[in-house]
């Protein structure tokens, strides 16, 4: 960031109008915005299906616009009773327009020619007056904040596509708006392609996991390092490891500098720790997910600590042993799932007699953990550049050069 922008930044937190920019009732923009109602460039559309399952069920969530069988791993919740949904073209805009938060987000369709949405989510697009990518960009990443008082009702905010139309903000010309989209995107897709890497390298480990521990029925692994060949020895859980639950019913966070894991991972922060370089098994809730304890840490009691018994392999090797049973199969319960540690304690699985072999297996998959870290810390900083340009962007504190 430059010391220009800096100043400028400073100035409008301020109050201060910079020079080239100019006051509307909630903004200082630049001189050449021009303050718009939003429902001026929204042109609404109202067909509606005659027919049960006229075409393909869409579901419209904060993570994009999908199938509803996507959605729903491969089961459609709406059949028959579909008649009368909104049909939304290729390239239209929906959004659900109740939330539980104040928080609205707006999907284009850009997957199918033709789709169907519930009437709770209705169906637009923008005029040619402004750019359609930038709209969106705005729509969902500046002003939201905004959206809130044009909504309706308490426990849940109901935002009809009427009063969206009533808010107001200052749009760049559409010249400058294209070439904001443009950049935006660019970043969009780059991020994209890092999730991509990300997403490879998980599954990538997981065939590794498959292929490293022996198979249902086999009594050696399908891949090994060389100059191991002895078979891997039945066991049960118990004779192998130590399982206590964690400490306390709730879930203790504070801000300290200790993780704290519950049943599905690290979910806060708390001056107090009851293990050191552990596994947890999901207890209560997410039973049967398995994470490991890095350093020290906090366990609540919807947390079980595991450790190795004796020298018989190292903590690592054991939870990549522990992760590839996929221990949440085994779990009870239905309203709330549980996974007791003497439920753990008479599974039974396979390990190798060798501590070298344990050894080598255990840094493999932390060296793979270490890559898979280094490419999520890239993505997290390519997000969180992305957030700041935006900001920059769409509030007209930076210009871009036409």
């Amino acid at each position: 960031m430059t010391p220009e922008v800096r100043d400028r930044i400073d100035q409008i937190r301020q109050g201060i109008v910079p020079e080239g920019y100019k006051k509307t009732k909630s903004d200082i923009v630049p001189v050449d915005w021009k303050e718009s109602s939003i429902g001026e460039y929204i042109c609404e559309y109202t067909e509606k299906t005659t027919i049960p399952n006229q075409y393909p069920v869409l579901t419209s969530a904060r993570t994009g616009l999908m199938l509803q069988t996507d959605y729903y791993s491969n089961r459609q919740v709406t059949t028959e009773n579909n008649v009368g949904y909104n049909i939304l073209p290729f390239g239209y805009v929906t959004f659900r327009s109740r939330s539980d938060d104040g928080r609205f987000r707006f999907n284009e369709n850009r997957i199918i020619k033709r789709g169907i949405i519930s009437y709770f989510y209705p169906v637009f697009s923008f005029s040619e007056e402004v750019c359609h990518e930038y709209m969106l960009y705005l729509l969902n990443f500046s002003i939201y904040r905004r959206m809130y008082p044009y909504a309706e009702g308490t426990a849940q905010q109901v935002l009809s596509l009427k009063k969206l139309g009533q808010l107001k903000y200052s749009l760049p010309p559409v010249t400058e708006q294209k070439k904001i989209a443009e950049i935006l995107s660019t970043q969009d897709k780059a991020i994209e392609l890092q999730g991509r890497k990300i997403e490879e390298l998980k599954r990538f480990k997981k065939g590794c996991l498959e292929k490293m521990f022996p198979r249902k029925g086999q009594k050696v692994p399908e891949k090994r390092f060389p100059g191991f060949t002895d078979d891997w020895e039945q066991r049960k859980l118990g004779e192998v490891f130590n399982f206590h639950y964690g400490d306390g019913n709730n879930n203790p966070s504070n801000g300290g500098q200790y993780p704290v894991f519950g049943a599905g991972g690290i979910q806060g922060r708390y001056t107090k720790y009851n293990a050191e370089n552990s596994i947890i098994i999901g207890h209560m809730g997410d039973a049967g997910c398995v994470s490991w304890g890095e350093g020290k840490h906090f366990v609540t009691y919807n947390g079980t600590i595991t450790t190795p018994k004796d020298d018989v392999f190292t903590a690592k090797f054991g939870y990549y042993l522990l992760l590839n049973m996929n221990l949440r199969k085994y779990r009870g319960g239905s309203g709330l799932p549980f996974l007791t540690y003497d439920m753990l304690t008479e599974m039974e699985t396979k390990c190798p007699n060798s501590k070298i072999e344990t050894q080598e297996i255990a840094d493999y998959f932390t060296q793979l953990d270490h890559l898979i870290t280094l490419h999520q810390r890239k993505l997290d900083e390519m997000k969180k550049q992305k957030k700041a340009l935006m900001q920059l962007l769409l509030t007209g504190i930076v210009r871009v050069r036409l």
